[in-house]
């Protein structure tokens, strides 16, 4: 058998083939499974097969050795399969069969016995596959000076990365293997080994930590996570692994930790710091207290000199600080605070793998005093000074740490007193001069030391809340939190414009993030209330009283951001007698100055409420809008500014709990039969829909009622989403919950629902108003009706109900193409209807027999389509169809069935205008763009893009020529500016993936682009102009070098030209090109 083996591995060297090398790989590592039990590998091995002699002293040892050589050439492994491979073998597969070799992987070692720490009688280590393999993947993460290995030219960070990824392979348990402490692999290689290793390691770290890449970031975090790692699992069977442990943890600790002490701020000392810091943090308690022991006695005597300042007289605070080493103090400082974290996430490991047994005694009980002492030291002596140094910085750091991390029920008066001092210190500075404080100036100097004191505050509100025993923290935190609250939402006498983030916002956040849930439930319970008294008192109808802001609400959206959980989980979970959230979307639909309701309802019953009445005598009759016109947008207006703080709270998972009672309330009121069902149908269309798009974990959470009424108003909700009488925000949010229920709602068998809302809503609505439209531009375009001004048709309302319902018709094609399955179909007879309406203008409705036309463009309008308004029209169903390409949901091929189905109308179309003299017809033009946008260029495939690449080109051309005409058409729609954005969109693309196709209209793009890059319309052309800009630049790189130079100078001048723009990001942007053009 292990001649069988030696065989095997000859039989490896200088194999090129992978199919041959796979299987070869295969087959060693199944010999190993197999035949490697059956032997010993000491001296001592009993002779229970004989004849098998290898040459080595007579010993019966399976020939690893000569696995190794036969298989070390290939490591790591480089291969890249061809193009159009048959065989499908990748790298990753022959990777992992060199890993199983290397690995021993599937060998039962229980007749095997650990080789730690022995050798021959000579004194040499015994080698094994194991040692051997380790020792080279080593080398390719630490080369030695001498070591001949060539790392990859790409990318020698991600060359180390792996390396650090095999060794994971190697030591590192099976995730598979859950209830394994440890890989029996790291038993099998010697502790000298694992020494050399942990150095390697740590130097490694300091290198990428030292490093000015930001690339060898990666590198430093999967070492620090490596190291972490081995070490839980060395620490986890003592009994087997203590030697390991001692020689992988105690000699780098040992070798680190007198650094700490004699230079921590150097990079070095840095490095040290965060290397032990993740070492206790994802280890056990031995490593942590080994780590703890050796370097926080070393931090705590290097700021032993702050006692001196304490216990003597009154001392210039100059001289002070000159007596200090400030910056090695404050690195000292950050190193407490950087093992103090460390200890709370091992603790807190301990405690989740322990059923919830806590750490007795606590790690740091035995350094709490000194700790104490160390930052009163620095911040008690700054008191009413506000000291912004470093020394002051990395001590409220450290005290948030602390706070966090100490068991504080051990703490002493003494000690509490001096914490009650520094608490008092940091408060303040949030606190105090509120007017002064309150808005986060990222021009101010000590707006790093105020944030790091609001962090600081908040933790201790957090912990000091979460005790509640009456103790002198507990007491502390509940005096200070209600002032937080108060202070975050103060509406500022200076101008809130732009304010995103205040001080006193982050004391909260930071006390949510650390606090329990009943800590959350606390402050938002108040946020809520607040909302609903600054909703009381701002009930004004005026303008003045529109723009405030809603001080609460802003806070409640920064905590959902930055809170943490138990935000979210506290704002849905409230019951009365709190607030509730539809205590607020209550609140937001009452009618300003306390007027009544158009049907002579009062406040208290027009708002909604948790069971609505029902019979019918609560009836509401339709009425008239005229009538309360007024109050009805002046609410709608203050709710949709307060919404957008409050959507956040909904797009969480928690969401679902709340999604229940919106749910009962839509389904209540819709269809709207009244003014103020209106008006609460826009407050709750945006919530209900934050909640449905949030997730698809929000789907499996709902319960049957909620998904049988959310199923019972699809109708409804079509019919409120095409109607054009209702408020356009609330129809996109109808639309948009419409679009969720029909992907996620499961229908019985036969059932098409967006089949029947084809036939028996939209068809007849969208011939109706397809009628109308042509109507009104046959009578515009006219001879008769030449009097009439061509801006008349931007006052056509057919025009935006021919664009709202094709728009449906898009959102029913995309949410069929996402469902799949029997859908497809209907997804793909829509797809093909837009196409064809927007390439020839006629087509007949999908499962109807009803045919639509379009107002054909008049000989004139072929010629100037800009300023035609019957080519505006279509544009429409061409934007609706990149409306469906757009959609990201669903499965990986709809995409591609979709393309199938279309792209033949496509090009007939363009085979057909191809023989005209005029521009490239809008519809046409849009559906090519909007193709070459969205679609990727294999899956239309090479030659069909070819021709589309003339289409494109000619609109470009087109466009760039006629940029008058252009501002002119925006009387008519803005549709051929939606035009130039996605030509200009598709043109950046493809010079991007395909820039050979583009290299024969070089000549042509360029001029074109200039054209575009030097017009000055309005504001709204600032983004085609930097969209011409960016592919400006991308030109510059194109490998058709000879065609690019050129026309250098053209462009350098033409830009030279536009460096003087009114908008900043243009004047930005164009120096930003020109520059890449002067260096070619």
């Amino acid at each position: 058998m292990a001649a069988f083996a030696s065989l095997t591995s000859s039989c490896l060297h200088g194999e090129t083939d992978p199919r041959c090398l796979l299987q070869l790989l295969r087959l060693l590592n199944k010999g190993q499974q197999v035949v490697l039990p059956l032997f010993r590998e000491d001296e001592s091995t009993t002779k229970s097969i004989s004849g098998m002699d290898l040459g080595r002293g007579g010993r019966d040892i399976f020939p690893s050795i000569e696995i190794f050589d036969a298989v070390a050439p290939y490591y790591p492994v480089h291969f890249t399969p061809p193009k159009n491979d048959p065989h499908g073998i990748t790298r990753v597969m022959l990777h992992d069969a060199l890993m199983a070799v290397l690995c021993e992987k599937g060998v039962n070692y229980e007749t095997c016995e650990a080789v730690v720490d022995s050798g021959t009688e000579s004194g040499d280590e015994i080698e094994n596959m194991i040692t051997l393999a380790s020792r080279m993947m080593l080398e390719r993460l630490d080369p030695p000076k001498a070591s001949d290995y060539d790392p990859p030219t790409e990318s020698n960070v991600d060359d180390k990365v792996d390396a650090l990824r095999d060794l994971s392979t190697m030591f590192l348990p099976s995730d598979s293997k859950p209830a394994q402490q440890y890989s029996v692999n790291i038993t099998r290689v010697p502790s000298a080994f694992l020494l050399e290793m942990s150095s390697s390691l740590a130097r490694v770290h300091e290198e990428a930590v030292s490093s000015d890449n930001d690339d060898q970031k990666p590198l430093a975090s999967a070492v620090r996570t490596f190291s972490s790692a081995l070490a839980f699992s060395l620490e986890l069977s003592a009994n087997d692994t203590t030697r390991l442990w001692e020689a992988f943890v105690v000699s780098v600790t040992d070798r680190l930790s007198p650094t700490l002490a004699s230079a921590p701020q150097g990079m070095h000392g840095r490095a040290s710091t965060a290397y032990l810091a993740s070492l206790a943090a994802g280890s056990g308690l031995a490593t942590l207290n080994k780590v703890l022991s050796e370097c926080m006695p070393r931090f705590l005597s290097l700021l032993s000199t702050l006692d001196d300042d304490i216990k003597g007289d009154v001392i210039d605070t100059g001289r002070r600080k000159k007596n200090r080493d400030e910056e090695k103090m404050s690195a000292a400082m950050r190193g407490i605070a950087a093992l103090m974290s460390s200890c709370r996430v091992a603790t807190d490991c301990w405690k989740r793998d322990n059923n919830g047994v806590q750490v007795h005694p606590h790690p740091l009980s035995t350094y709490t005093s000194c700790i104490v002492q160390r930052i009163a030291g620095v911040l008690g002596s700054s008191a009413g000074n506000h000291d912004e140094g470093s020394l002051s910085l990395a001590a409220v750091g450290a005290l948030e740490s602390f706070f966090t991390s100490v068991d504080l029920s051990t703490l002493t008066d003494e000690e509490m007193d001096s914490l009650d001092i520094i608490s008092s210190v940091v408060s303040s500075v949030v606190l105090e001069n509120i007017e002064e404080r309150m808005d986060v100036d990222v021009n101010r100097n000590d707006t790093v030391w105020k944030t790091a004191c609001a962090r600081t505050l908040g933790a201790m509100i957090a912990i000091g809340m979460t005790q509640d025993d009456g103790s002198r923290l507990n007491a502390s935190a509940k005096s200070l939190l209600p002032q937080c609250v108060t202070a975050a939402t103060t509406t500022s006498s200076k101008s809130t414009t732009g304010v995103r983030q205040r001080y006193d916002w982050i004391v909260l956040a930071k006390a949510c993030a650390n606090g329990t849930e009943r800590v959350s439930k606390q402050i938002v319970s108040e946020l809520l209330s607040s909302i609903i008294s600054w909703l009381i008192e701002n009930q004004e109808n005026s303008e003045d009283s529109l723009q405030l802001e809603c001080f609460p609400a802003m806070v409640l959206s920064y905590l959902i951001r930055y809170g943490g959980s138990n935000v979210d989980a506290a704002f849905h979970c409230m019951v009365p007698p709190n607030t509730t959230p539809l205590d607020i979307v209550n609140a937001l639909c009452k009618p300003l100055d306390g007027r009544n309701t158009d049907n002579g309802m009062n406040e208290e019953q027009m708002v909604v409420t948790r069971q609505l009445p029902v019979g019918m005598s609560h009836l509401q009759l339709p009425v008239s809008r005229a009538k309360e016109e007024e109050t009805a947008n002046a609410i709608i207006e203050r709710a949709y500014s307060i919404l957008p703080h409050l959507i956040p709270a909904y797009e969480c998972p928690s969401s679902a709990s709340s999604c229940e009672s919106l749910v009962q309330l839509v389904d209540q009121i819709l269809p709207p039969l009244s003014e103020w069902d209106e008006v609460k149908l826009c407050i709750t269309f945006p919530l209900m829909t934050s909640i449905l798009n949030s997730s698809n974990d929000v789907w499996n959470m709902l319960n049957d009622v909620t998904i049988e009424g959310l199923t019972s108003m699809v109708t409804y909700l079509a019919e409120f989403s095409i109607s054009s009488d209702h408020e356009t925000r609330s129809r996109s949010a109808a639309a948009s919950s419409l679009f969720s229920i029909l992907i996620h709602c499961k229908e019985d068998e036969g059932c098409n629902s967006i089949q029947a809302l084809l036939e028996n809503i939209v068809c007849s609505d969208l011939v109706d108003a397809a009628s109308s439209l042509t109507q009104d531009l046959t009578a515009i375009l006219t001879p008769r009706a030449s009097c009439v001004p061509l801006e008349s048709s931007a006052r056509l309302p057919s025009f935006s109900r021919v664009e709202d319902t094709l728009n449906f018709v898009g959102l029913l094609g995309s949410a069929a193409a996402c469902k799949g399955g029997t859908y497809s179909r209907t997804a793909d007879a829509i797809a093909a209807f837009l196409v064809e309406m927007a390439c020839n203008g006629n087509a007949q409705v999908p499962f109807a027999e009803t045919a639509i036309h379009l107002a054909a463009p008049t000989h004139d309008g072929q010629k100037q389509p800009i300023l035609d308004p019957s080519s505006h029209a279509y544009v429409l169903p061409a934007a609706a169809f990149g409306s469906m390409l757009s959609v990201h949901n669903g499965g990986p091929f709809w995409r591609q069935r979709m393309t199938h189905k279309t792209l033949p109308i496509l090009l007939k179309a363009l085979q057909a205008q191809a023989q005209s003299q005029n521009p490239p017809a809008l519809g046409t033009l849009a559906v090519v763009c909007h193709m070459l946008c969205c679609l990727p260029a294999k899956l239309l495939g090479e030659s069909n893009v070819r021709q589309m690449i003339p289409t494109l080109i000619a609109g470009l051309v087109y466009f760039s020529k006629n940029l008058q005409a252009l501002t002119q058409s925006e009387s008519i729609s803005c549709k051929t500016s939606d035009v130039l954005s996605i030509i200009l969109a598709a043109l950046l693309k493809l010079l991007s993936i395909s820039p050979e196709d583009l290299s024969k209209f070089i000549g042509i793009i360029i001029p074109s682009l200039l054209l575009l890059c030097t017009s000055t319309g309005s504001e709204k052309y600032i983004p085609k102009q930097l969209l011409a800009l960016q592919c400006l630049e991308t030109v510059a790189n194109l490998p058709t070098r000879n065609a690019v130079l050129r026309e250098k100078d053209q462009v350098v001048a033409v830009l030279s030209s536009v460096v003087d723009h009114p908008a900043f990001i243009v004047r930005q942007a164009v120096v930003q090109v020109r520059n890449a053009w002067f260096i070619l």
